[in-house]
């Protein structure tokens, strides 16, 4: 036989909200390491020049990001959830949410998102990063298809675009597997 519960041993609902903002908060932190660490397999990926793997890579980036983004919308909710069960307008910021809740509380809510900011902009440096690196790899890989080209039609000259010239055709093959 069970016994009915008392009305202490569940937390109250403010409790609940916030567990809900700071696990969320926990699981998007733990979302940005992964992205930074796939950021870093791509950075890799472009060093070594492996263009095979530079777009597996972007999927599971791709996969991240929809992911934080889902949890961003979630993060919001429960951020407005916590303010309404505090008592305060759906719209506060994370300030006024803490200068609500107990200090001990507030204070972990308040590292957890100061490491959350600091985890998104590391994010946004870094891609920014590998993105230059990116372009500069295509860039490369351009002028070596267009120096080819050239060779291959004999020309040499450059035309009003900035292209070599097409020449006559070459019958000719470059072995590119060693």
């Amino acid at each position: 036989m069970t016994m009915p519960s008392t009305p202490s041993e569940h937390p109250p609902p403010t409790i609940i909200a916030l567990e809900r903002l700071q696990s969320i908060l926990d699981t998007q932190a733990e979302g940005y390491r992964r992205l930074l660490t796939s950021i870093d397999r791509q950075r890799d990926a472009i060093r070594r020049a492996d263009l095979e793997a530079v777009p597996t890579i972007a999927e599971v980036q791709q996969k991240i990001v929809d992911r934080l983004r889902i949890l961003d919308e979630r993060r919001e909710v429960a951020g407005r959830d916590l303010a309404t069960e505090l008592g305060l307008n759906p719209e506060s910021t994370l300030k006024q949410l803490v200068e609500s809740l107990p200090r001990d509380r507030g204070d972990r809510l308040l590292v957890r998102a100061a490491e959350l900011r600091e985890l998104v902009e590391k994010a946004r440096h870094e891609q920014s990063v590998v993105k230059t690196a990116g372009d500069a790899l295509a860039r490369h890989m351009a002028g070596l298809v267009q120096s080819v080209a050239g060779t291959l039609s004999g020309t040499g000259v450059y035309g009003r675009r900035g292209m070599l010239r097409d020449g006559a055709p070459v019958v000719a093959g470059i072995d590119v597997t060693t």
